[in-house]
C-alpha cells in the first residue's frame, strides 16, 4: 500500500511554482490545439488526402490510443523516481520525443513525393503515444504539488489559463501567419517549426521551476492487474465518459469550425475575432465558475457549463449566418460553458486519485492522469472524425462553393452533433457523477488521518 509523506513547511505554493506551472501548460497545448483546428483542412485542401481515408485515420488511431494510453500512464507510475522527482524528467523528455513527431506529422506527408497517407498513418498513431509521454507527466503534477483544495483549485485554475492561452495564441495567429506567405504550403511548415521550438522550450523551463511535494512512504506498487480496477472505479469511470463525450464534442465543433466561417459566413478572416469572443465566455466562466463551485460544488457547476454550451450549439444553428454580432454573442455563451469545464475537469482529477487512494489503498496519479490524456486526443480526434464522416457523406468538395446538402453537413458537424452531445454529458455528470463537496471533505480528512499515522521514509 502507498502512503503519502506531506511536506508540511512546503505545502503551500510559492508564485515562482504558480507561473511555471503555467509556462510547463501554455507550452503544451499547441500540439493538440493546431492538430484539432488545422490539420484535417491541412490533409485534405493543401496534402491532398481523400477526407474519408482521413477520417479512418483518426478514428484507428484513437482506438488504439484506447489500449496505449492507459500502459503509459502505469509505466509512468512505475518509472523511478530521480533528484527532480517522479514526473518532471519524463515531462522534459516527452516534450522533446513530441516536438520531433509533430514536425513529421506535417511535413512528412507535405513534401513526400510518394507514399503520403502511409506517412501520415505512421506519424499520426505515432503522436498519441509520444504526446502521452509528455502530457502524463504534466497532468500527475497537480496531485503531487499539494494536498491543499485551495492549492489544487488554484492550480486547476492555472492549467485552465495556461491551455486557453495557448490554444487562443495558436489557433489565431495560425491562419495569418500561413496566408502570408505567397505559397500557402510553405507557410504550414515555418509555422509548424515555430510550434515545435514553443512547444519544447516553454515545456522544458516550466518542469524547472515546479516542485513535487508529496512522495511515497512505501515504495510498494500497485499491480498492473489493478488498472482496470481504477479506470473502473464509480468517480473515475463517470468524469472520464462525461469528459469523453464533451471533448469529442469540443473536436467536431473545433475542426467544423474553419468551414462553417468559409463556405457559410463567407468570411474565414473572422473567425480569430469569434475565437476572442469565446475566450471571452471562457474568462466570464472562470470568474463565476470558481465561486459558484465553492457554493454549489463542482459537480453541479459543471453540469450547469454543459448545459450552457448545449443552448449554445443549438442557438447558432437557428442564427442567420448574416448576424454576425449575435454569432459573436453566442460564442460568448459558448465560451463561458466551456470555461466551467476546463477550470473544473483537473481539479476533479486530483479529487478522483485521492478517491481511488481513500477506497484502493495505493496513489495511481500517472493512471488517472492517462485517461486526462486520452480524452484529449480521442475525444477530439474522434471528434475530429466524426466532422469529416459528416462533410465526406454530405458531399463537402474542397475550395467550391457548397450544395445546400454539404452545408447541411457542416452545420450538422458544427453544432448540432456538439450541442446533443453536451446535453448528454451534462445529464450523466447531474446523475450519475458520484463525488459531492461534502464526501471530498470526508474522504481528505480520512487520508490526512491516515499519513499522520504512517512511518517516513526517505526517497531513495
Amino acid at each position: 500500500m502507498e502512503s503519502l509523506e506531506i511536506l508540511n513547511d512546503r505545502s503551500m505554493l510559492k508564485k515562482k511554482e504558480k507561473v511555471s506551472f503555467f509556462i510547463a501548460n501554455i507550452g503544451n497545448i499547441p500540439i493538440m490545439t493546431v492538430i484539432n483546428a488545422f490539420l484535417l483542412i491541412f490533409y485534405t485542401d493543401v496534402v491532398g488526402l481523400n477526407i474519408l481515408a482521413v477520417a479512418v485515420l483518426f478514428l484507428v488511431a484513437r482506438v488504439l490510443d484506447g489500449f496505449n494510453d492507459p500502459l503509459i500512464g502505469y509505466i509512468v507510475d512505475h518509472l523511478p523516481r530521480t533528484k527532480w522527482g517522479k514526473f518532471r524528467p519524463y515531462l522534459v523528455l516527452g516534450s522533446l520525443l513530441c516536438s520531433l513527431n509533430f514536425l513529421i506529422l506535417w511535413l512528412g506527408p507535405s513534401l513526400a513525393l510518394s507514399g503520403k497517407l502511409i506517412i501520415a498513418y505512421v506519424s499520426y498513431i505515432l503522436i498519441g503515444i509520444t504526446f502521452d509521454l509528455m502530457d502524463i507527466p504534466l497532468n500527475s503534477l497537480i496531485p503531487v504539488m499539494s494536498d491543499k483544495e485551495k492549492d489544487r483549485n488554484s492550480l486547476s485554475l492555472i492549467k485552465g489559463i495556461g491551455y486557453l492561452t495557448g490554444a487562443v495564441l495558436f489557433t489565431a495567429l495560425t491562419i495569418p501567419f500561413v496566408s502570408s506567405f505567397p505559397n500557402v504550403e510553405q507557410g504550414y511548415h515555418f509555422w509548424i517549426i515555430i510550434v515545435c521550438l514553443f512547444v519544447f522550450i516553454f515545456s522544458s523551463l516550466g518542469t524547472l521551476g515546479v516542485k513535487e511535494k508529496i512522495r511515497p512512504i512505501s515504495q510498494e506498487k500497485y499491480n498492473i492487474r489493478y488498472l482496470g480496477k481504477i479506470i473502473t472505479n464509480k468517480a473515475v469511470f463517470t468524469l472520464f465518459i462525461v469528459s469523453l463525450i464533451t471533448t469529442i464534442a469540443i473536436g467536431a465543433y473545433t475542426a467544423a469550425a474553419i468551414y462553417f466561417w468559409t463556405y457559410i459566413v463567407g468570411k474565414p478572416e473572422l473567425i480569430g475575432i469569434a475565437l476572442i469572443f469565446s475566450v471571452l465566455g471562457i474568462f466570464i466562466g472562470f470568474s463565476i465558475g470558481n465561486p459558484l463551485a465553492n457554493r454549489i460544488g463542482k459537480k453541479k457547476t459543471m453540469g450547469i457549463g454543459l448545459l450552457a454550451a448545449s443552448v449554445s450549439a443549438f442557438l447558432m444553428f437557428i442564427t442567420n449566418p448574416n448576424s454576425i454580432l449575435i454569432i459573436f454573442s453566442i460564442y460568448i455563451l459558448l465560451g463561458t460553458g466551456q470555461g466551467f469545464f476546463q477550470m473544473l475537469l483537473y481539479g476533479m482529477q486530483a479529487d478522483n486519485t485521492d478517491y481511488v487512494e481513500w477506497k484502493k489503498g495505493y496513489r495511481a496519479e500517472g493512471a488517472i492522469a492517462s485517461l486526462t490524456s486520452f480524452i484529449q486526443k480521442a475525444g477530439n480526434g474522434i471528434g475530429a472524425a466524426t466532422a469529416a464522416i459528416v462533410l465526406g457523406l454530405t458531399g463537402y468538395t474542397p475550395n467550391v462553393e457548397q450544395t445546400s446538402q454539404s452545408i447541411q453537413g457542416i452545420y450538422l458537424a458544427f453544432v448540432l452533433i456538439p450541442g446533443l452531445l453536451a446535453l448528454i454529458a451534462a445529464l450523466i455528470m447531474f446523475f450519475a457523477y458520484p463525488l459531492t463537496s461534502e464526501k471530498n471533505a470526508r474522504i481528505v480528512k480520512d487520508l490526512n488521518e491516515r499519513r499522520k499515522k504512517a512511518p517516513n521514509i526517505q526517497e531513495g
